[in-house]
């Protein structure tokens, strides 16, 4: 059972609210949050109550204030370390990773920045777009990928996600079929993948 109630998570909001630093949450916080958002599932699916609902409603909302309010401070921390004063003590192990990287992004940012004011040519780091379409055209080769497979069972013709038809085939039959075709056959037991 988890020991995170609705009374501690106004608490920790109103000691976010309170300060300008972050407040250090009890240990495990977020494996606890996650325990107990299951629990209230769980509870709310076997028997269901409009006032448990309600409340379960409103604990959202405080995890959701709790969350903007040291996501903000974590900005501006992040802001600080990249001009040199790294501070990420009353981080939680879970924020910590994002607050290392938001750190490492301004520090690359301020870096390009400061080249700039010195005169000097500086590539501008690649953004989420260019990586968008990077990771865009890897998956696209991972689509055209094709896979051998063996038949476990009759299999009619059908299209694919390219907009190919494929089969009919029969069991024991071998095809080579793209690979997100191939591994729904596979997770269907309809065929199994070939050497």
């Amino acid at each position: 059972m988890s020991d995170i109630t609705y009374e501690l998570l106004r608490k920790i909001q109103a000691d976010e609210r309170g300060s300008s630093a972050l407040s250090r949450l009890p240990p495990d916080f977020y494996d606890s949050v996650r325990e107990m958002i299951a629990e209230r599932k769980a509870r709310l699916a076997k028997s269901f109550s409009l006032s448990e609902a309600r409340e379960f409603e409103n604990t959202l909302k405080v995890l959701r204030g709790i969350y903007a309010l040291r996501e903000q401070k974590m900005l501006l921390r992040a802001l600080a370390a990249a001009g040199g004063a790294r501070d990420g003590s009353a981080l939680s192990p879970e924020e910590k990773w994002a607050f290392d990287d938001i750190t490492r992004v301004l520090e690359k940012s301020k870096g390009w920045f400061e080249k700039l004011l010195e005169g000097e040519e500086s590539e501008v780091p690649a953004g989420r777009e260019e990586k968008a379409e990077k990771h865009a055209a890897r998956e696209e080769k991972k689509e055209h990928k094709q896979v051998m497979v063996k038949f476990l069972m009759p299999v009619p013709e059908f299209v694919g996600a390219d907009g190919k038809k494929y089969g009919p085939y029969e069991a024991g039959q071998g095809a080579e079929l793209p690979a997100a075709e191939a591994a729904l056959l596979i997770k269907r037991k309809a065929a199994e993948a070939a050497d």
